[in-house]
């Protein structure tokens, strides 16, 4: 039974990919994303409970009107991070460049960290459209995502084509060769991109996460101290309009060592969350507040 419900959720995604491309790029993120945000926003109680109660948690100071514009804007963000997607085979450079593009000052950034021959890890996080920063930066570099595969293998594949569409290579973390194929981007100099804002089951550590422990990845800090590779934060923000710019920080060093590896690492993960943070904290709309962030315990 499972089979063939798996089979609906996919030929439903793929019907909907196809009719949606049809309609104005315009029109289709800016008219019906939102109409469509603001429906499931409605329709998807448990979802927009969770948004509020972590809002909530996280901006006592905000009043109910505010925490729930922010939860509505949500939506309809997530909506539209969606519907771009589907338009990425469709887009030429000239107007990918027309909605979203890297800066000289961020072209800067990285070739200059590239110059030292060890890759680059791209921070991210579930921020604005994630999709489109990492096709931005694929089209002048070479960039690998690492991904979660969705459990609908079909549904994985429609989603890696559309990544690969823009350049985007996809490195699946259940793959028993992703460890190996980060490594050979590494030593090929290109870009790996993590997003490490999530609970998820991968090797974890517990970071302060505003103000509350998180159980957060921490496969990137644990390689980047191991090879040397630097790191930058690299993020999506979204403009009105359907419009978008990219966020860029300079190197984030690794703290000192302490001459324990594993807190070494955590030290690390700590320091790179909070550049999340502060992202996060200057644009709340712009995040996934519906995710159980702090679904893992600490003991």
């Amino acid at each position: 039974m499972k089979k063939y419900i798996r089979k609906c959720y996919y030929y439903g995604a793929y019907i909907f990919s196809k009719t949606i491309v049809l309609l104005p790029y315009n029109f289709a993120v800016n008219k019906f994303a939102n109409f469509m945000g603001t429906l499931v926003y409605y329709i998807v109680k448990d979802a927009r409970l969770k948004a509020r109660k972590h809002l909530s948690m996280c901006f006592p100071d905000k009043t109910k009107q505010e925490i729930e514009k922010i939860v509505k804007t949500i939506f309809q963000y997530e909506t539209k991070n969606f519907i771009e997607l589907l338009y990425f085979p469709k887009m030429s450079n000239e107007f990918f460049d027309s909605i979203a593009s890297i800066t000289n000052e961020q072209k800067e950034i990285f070739d200059k960290l590239l110059k030292r021959k060890k890759g680059l890890f791209a921070l991210s996080a579930h921020f604005g459209n994630w999709e489109m920063v990492a096709a931005g930066f694929a089209k002048v570099y070479p960039v690998n995502v690492v991904a979660k595969k969705i459990y609908i293998d079909e549904l994985n594949d429609m989603l890696v084509k559309y990544r690969n569409s823009r350049n985007v290579k996809v490195i699946l973390r259940s793959e028993t060769s992703s460890a190996r194929k980060m490594l050979k981007a590494l030593k090929n100099n290109e870009i790996i991109a993590m997003l490490i804002d999530q609970d998820t089951k991968v090797q974890s550590v517990f970071v302060d996460f505003f103000g509350m422990p998180a159980s957060t990845p921490l496969g990137l800090a644990s390689i980047a101290l191991k090879t040397g590779t630097p790191v930058v934060l690299c993020l999506d923000k979204r403009l009105p309009g359907g419009k978008h710019t990219f966020i860029v920080s300079d190197e984030i060093v690794p703290p000192a060592s302490c001459g324990n590896f594993d807190e070494d690492v955590k030290n690390f993960t700590a320091k790179m969350t909070k550049y999340l943070e502060k992202n996060i904290k200057e644009n709340p709309e712009q995040w996934v507040w519906f995710h159980e962030r702090w679904k893992t315990k600490q003991v």
